[in-house]
């Protein structure tokens, strides 16, 4: 359950102002990062990567293509300069280096703990991302690219054994990985089946990993042998 402060300021949108619209609309017409940046920017955070990856038992390699795909695609100059402003005018925007929306944050946190859940991954993994006390808590979070990068590890970690738990295991499947990403749980999670098949962000996310593979290679067992 979302708590009252949080559902008052992300769910009524109160903070839309004229200037608001009008950035959103010219903003639709700007380019993302470039490939070549956001490769840049990936490797200068090959550490924290590394560190959030063996945190929450995922592949580096998966999270660094996901990383890549949502930079190319969703973020430009606008993201880095004006995402946290939007989000403190009541709106559930996307923040910082993985554009992890605000609501997704805190649901990743609250299921992070809640032993109770359908996204309960374990004791191992319930104390590492505390859940915070308000918005302007996690939106401080979220401006640090490490722990920014934590909670894209965390979701992953969700995702992933949320399918294992109900017996379908997507450990190998980084496009359905990434698609699931994508798409999100929190509103409406897709029910775990047999033979899921990718979006256009889970097959440029299998794309991209060449990119990643042989940076990681020392780290990581063989990726994807089957």
């Amino acid at each position: 359950m979302i708590p009252l402060y949080f559902r008052n300021n992300y769910q009524k949108g109160y903070g839309i102002t004229p200037f608001l619209l009008m950035f959103l609309f010219a903003s639709s017409y700007l380019y993302p990062e470039s490939k070549e940046d956001a490769l840049r920017n990936i490797l200068d955070n090959k550490s924290s990567i590394l560190y959030s990856s063996k945190l929450f038992d995922i592949n580096p390699v998966v999270l660094s293509a996901i990383i890549f795909t949502e930079r190319t695609l969703n973020f430009d100059w606008t993201d880095q300069a004006f995402d946290v402003m939007i989000a403190e005018l009541g709106q559930n925007s996307s923040i910082g280096f993985c554009q992890v929306k605000l609501k997704t944050a805190y649901f990743i946190e609250t299921q992070l703990t809640d032993s109770t859940g359908s996204f309960y991954c374990g004791k191992k993994y319930s104390r590492i991302l505390d859940v915070s006390e308000n918005p302007a808590e996690l939106i401080n979070k979220l401006e640090n690219d490490s722990l920014n990068i934590q909670y894209a590890a965390a979701y992953l970690r969700i995702i992933q054994s949320y399918w294992s738990k109900n017996g379908y295991s997507i450990d190998d499947k980084p496009d359905i990985i990434g698609s699931l990403y994508q798409l999100g749980l929190f509103n409406k999670p897709r029910l775990p089946h047999f033979n899921p098949v990718p979006n256009e962000f889970g097959r440029l996310t299998l794309e991209s990993l060449t990119l990643f593979e042989e940076v990681f290679s020392n780290q990581v067992p063989p990726l994807f042998n089957n």
